[in-house]
Parts: C-alpha cells; sequence; structure tokens
C-alpha cells in the first residue's frame, strides 16, 4: 500500500508538471506566432524603407523568434521526459498487476491441485481398504479360552470372563489408539489441503 500511495503521489506530481509544461508550449507558440507577425511588419517596413533601423528591427525580431523556437524545443524535450516517466510508472503499475495476477493463479493452482491429489489418493485408498475393516480378531484369545473359532467368548461363563474382560479392553486400547492417531493424521491432511474435513 505505501508504494502504491508513492506512485500514486508520483504520478500526480508528474502530471501536474507535464499540464504546466504544455501550457507554457502553449504560451511559447503563441508568442512565437505574435513575433513572427512583428517580423513580417518589419520586413515590410524594410521592402519600403531600407533604413539601418528597420533592418536592426527585422534583425531583433528573428533573435527573438530563434530564442523562442529554442526554448520551445528545450519545453518539448522536458514534456517528452515527463511522459516517459508517466509511461514507466504506467507500465511497472501495469506488470505489478500481471504479477499478483499470476502470483494468485500460482496460489490458486497449488492448492486446487494438492486438494485433487488428495481426492486421488483418497479414493484410491477406500478402494485397497474395501473389506478389510472389520475388527475384533480375538483368535488367539478364544483359543486361550478353550473356545472354537466360530463360537463366541461368553461373558456370562466365568471361565470365559478373565478372557473376554482381556478381550474388550485391548479391543477398547487399540480403537483408543487408532482414533488418536487418526486425529492427529486427520489434522496434518486439513493443513495440507487447507481446509477443514468436520
Amino acid at each position: 500500500m505505501g508504494l502504491f500511495t508513492k506512485k500514486t503521489t508520483e504520478m500526480e506530481a508528474l502530471e501536474a508538471k507535464q499540464g504546466k509544461l504544455q501550457g507554457k508550449a502553449q504560451e511559447l507558440q503563441t508568442k512565437i506566432s505574435k513575433i513572427q507577425n512583428g517580423l513580417a511588419i518589419a520586413e515590410t517596413n524594410l521592402m519600403i524603407d531600407e533604413t539601418a533601423a528597420y533592418k536592426k528591427q527585422v534583425d531583433k525580431f528573428k533573435v527573438a523568434i530563434e530564442k523562442a523556437q529554442q526554448e520551445l524545443e528545450a519545453v518539448g524535450a522536458e514534456i517528452s521526459e515527463v511522459g516517459s516517466q508517466i509511461g514507466a510508472i504506467n507500465e511497472a503499475e501495469k506488470q505489478a498487476k500481471i504479477d499478483e495476477a499470476a502470483s494468485a493463479i500460482t496460489q490458486d493452482t497449488y492448492l486446487a491441485h494438492k486438494r485433487r491429489l488428495m481426492e486421488m489418493k483418497a479414493e484410491k485408498l477406500v478402494e485397497r481398504l474395501y473389506g478389510r475393516s472389520g475388527y475384533g480378531y480375538n483368535t488367539e484369545m478364544k483359543r486361550l479360552a478353550g473356545v472354537g473359532s466360530t463360537e463366541q467368548l461368553d461373558p456370562t461363563n466365568p471361565a470365559h470372563a478373565p478372557f473376554y474382560e482381556a478381550s474388550t479392553k485391548a479391543s477398547a486400547s487399540g480403537i483408543e489408539k487408532a482414533e488418536r492417531e487418526f486425529e492427529k493424521l486427520v489434522a496434518e491432511i486439513e493443513k495440507f489441503i487447507e481446509m477443514k474435513l468436520s
């Protein structure tokens, strides 16, 4: 914002200077035109009466025109320089806007692409995980309790109770650990894709 304000102030100053110079150039052109009118009259007088006074007057008008034209050329060069400076500021502002727009495109593309990458990977993971998310594998606990693989531990049976309790506790611990790790993973994913999933 500071740079923009500085450039705006600089532009306003240059435009004001350009306006003054153009006004001065207009005045000089008017002056030259008037002197040329005077010269025409002096040259007419000289044609009628070739005196030293008229000759001096013609020379004086010619010198005045030359001097005014030199001054006009100098003002024209200044106007051209100020115009170049204004053009440079406009070009710099245009380039700054192009750079800003390009930066926004880079950021938008970056975010969209990493979200798309995450989406594609998530779809593949879901396909691979299909049918593999079951849990409660307590085959070893059943074997220790003397229960067949197709049977279940009976919490009301005193012989099964310690195995059932240990199996239930172990499952809860596994769930708690998985949820804790999953929350950390989701937080990292949210950070990566820059959006909340919940």
